[in-house]
């Protein structure tokens, strides 16, 4: 897979796109998928994805292996400076409405941000989380 450089900020993303990204080490398959892209004053731009391909530690999975994370959001900018390269079109999007909501809900409430930093980077401050 050859090397492209980051798209710039004003790249807009599209719910259902699915893209490869500048992942962890031991995860080089691992793709992202656009699942929704909401406008908020407060935020601007913020990318909903859904992130696959993973092997993170989880003692509450029955494996003891996560292999998605169903819903994370992002600024725009670091979706555009983690995506390598666009890979296709998702034809039904994976489940994140749970996620979604329990965001939207402790965002509406001041409660909860988005991601500021790559991908890969959000991906180990969730499996930190979890192993905490």
């Amino acid at each position: 897979m050859a090397h492209l450089r980051p798209f710039p900020e004003s790249v807009p993303f599209h719910a259902g796109e699915v893209w490869r990204y500048h992942t962890r080490a031991a995860e080089p398959d691992s793709t992202l998928t656009i699942v929704r892209v909401d406008e908020e004053p407060a935020s601007g731009t913020i990318v909903h994805v859904h992130v696959d391909g993973l092997r993170i530690t989880n003692p509450h999975h029955p494996t003891g292996i996560s292999d998605a994370i169903g819903h994370m959001p992002f600024s725009e900018a670091a979706v555009a400076a983690s995506v390598t390269e666009r890979i296709g079109q998702a034809d039904a999007l994976p489940d994140f409405e749970e996620g979604y909501q329990s965001w939207r809900s402790a965002y509406d409430d001041g409660h909860a941000g988005v991601f500021t930093i790559p991908v890969a980077e959000a991906v180990e401050v969730m499996e930190q989380a979890i192993n905490a």
